[in-house]
């Protein structure tokens, strides 16, 4: 099956959708700010992103979507979006860990990077990576103990956080790993996908910063967020 591939990441403050082509070059992107209201622009993104580069559902060959960890509404707006069209149009999609992504579009190879989410008002959510891979299981940890868990020569990547929490640098390379997000998902969308590594439509679920009010016991947070386990 030959075509685009569809792009979606809702897990952040920073919305992106985009089209790639099959051998990951990004061929176009909309990007914008979106606390609150990922579910008010996802579509008119969509449909604007689809109409501009000529393209119908039915055109594509995969779709790569971010699986977070992230805020639980926003993440599930934009997983819930990307399995409907993939239903709808018989496409194969694959759940990639936005962290990862914005490890990847922050570091160069070699260097160890940590992604630092929020995670509530206090909470904090800490994942490393070197080369895509994990140096650590994620922690969610009070924001008080972040340096604790870093290590000497990590870049530090704070995501929807103030500038004052981890420094200014931390925070630049917050906003540098999200303006690299889309050409970090197309890459590694087209990866998986040319390698026949598809996720099941039914199986494929987002992962939490934090477990969903409500929520209390370990099987609960393994279900929820299947990283913090």
């Amino acid at each position: 099956m030959s075509g685009p591939l569809l792009l979606v990441d809702t897990a952040t403050r920073h919305a992106v959708v985009g089209l790639a082509d099959e051998d990951g070059r990004l061929l176009a992107a909309a990007e914008w700010d979106s606390p609150h209201r990922h579910g008010e622009q996802l579509l008119s993104q969509l449909d604007r992103l689809f109409h501009e580069q000529g393209i119908r559902p039915a055109d594509l060959a995969g779709i790569g979507v971010g699986i977070g960890p992230g805020s639980f509404t926003g993440l599930r707006i934009g997983l819930a979006t990307a399995k409907v069209i993939a239903h709808a149009v018989g496409s194969p999609i694959v759940g990639l860990l936005t962290t990862r992504l914005l490890a990847a579009a922050a570091a160069k190879k070699g260097e160890s990077v940590a992604v630092v989410l929020p995670a509530g008002s206090a909470d904090r959510y800490v994942c490393r990576y070197r080369d895509g891979d994990e140096l650590l299981a994620p922690q969610l940890l009070p924001g008080t103990q972040v340096q604790s868990a870093l290590e000497r020569g990590d870049l530090v990547v704070a995501v929807d956080l103030a500038e004052d929490e981890l420094g200014v640098s931390a925070a630049e390379l917050g906003r540098r790993a999200q303006a690299g997000l889309a050409a970090a998902l197309a890459r590694a969308a087209a990866t998986e996908i040319r390698a026949g590594r598809w996720d099941d439509l039914a199986a494929l679920v987002p992962t939490y910063v934090a477990l969903p009010r409500g929520l209390v016991s370990a099987e609960q947070e393994a279900a929820w967020s299947p990283d913090l386990r």
